[in-house]
């Protein structure tokens, strides 16, 4: 019996002594979190801001279509968006005016050929003026050493318009892959991959299909400030 009761006394000591030193070391725990400054704890939202009946404004953008052996194009955009919720976005006008530049590689071949000089039927762009939709299936967040958090969202364009040419006016429409950085509630900055397509009518009476890739980057205001 005395042999029983010496055990359960052991027992008893050793789970006093375990339960000090764990509450010593969650003591410690506490008292050195307490002790990191408020900036350097970062809060981690579900989600940064919203989105519904809120108006984009992107007034300023620069690209252009950079994938070209004859030609290349720079340009400015301008656009305006109505986003009825999170994941639809109503791109009610957007505009890019266009400045060219034929490249010297068919200078360079016929200046250094004695056969056949080889000429271009290529027509300069001058804007392509569009509507259309932005869809947003989900968003994210990305850390920067751990520090610095951006709050990105992917999103899918799909629009009709305008291409006018130095020549004609065309039918065009766009598929276009896009990213949305958000720095605050107000501001944002997106990066777009459009490929316009239009049926282009060359000088002698033939149609081609024409393919414009163009990459912009934009800045972006939104009205009003903080969600409703």
């Amino acid at each position: 019996m005395k042999m029983l009761l010496l055990k359960i006394l052991s027992l008893a000591m050793v789970s006093n002594l375990l339960w000090a030193a764990d509450e010593n070391v969650i003591e410690k725990q506490l008292q050195e979190i307490g002790a990191i400054p408020n900036e350097e704890v970062v809060v981690v939202q579900r989600k940064f801001t919203r989105k519904n009946w809120r108006h984009e404004f992107s007034p300023v953008g620069f690209g252009g279509v950079p994938f070209g052996t004859y030609r290349r194009t720079l340009l400015g955009s301008a656009s305006y968006t109505l986003h009825a919720n999170d994941w639809l976005g109503l791109e009610l006008f957007d505009f890019s005016y266009n400045k060219n530049f034929f490249s010297s590689f068919l200078s360079d071949i016929n200046d250094n050929s004695s056969g056949t000089k080889i000429f271009l039927d290529y027509q300069k762009l001058i804007y392509f003026m569009t509507a259309g939709v932005q869809l947003t299936p989900f968003y994210g967040k990305v850390s920067t050493f751990s520090r610095w958090l951006a709050y990105v969202e992917p999103y899918f364009s799909l629009g009709l318009g305008v291409a006018k040419t130095e020549t004609n006016s065309y039918l065009a429409g766009y598929p276009g892959l896009g990213l949305r950085v958000f720095f605050t509630e107000w501001f944002s900055m997106r990066l777009e991959f459009r490929d316009y397509i239009y049926n282009e009518k060359k000088r002698d009476g033939n149609n081609e299909l024409r393919n414009n890739y163009a990459m912009t980057l934009a800045l972006s205001f939104w009205l009003p400030k903080m969600p409703r």
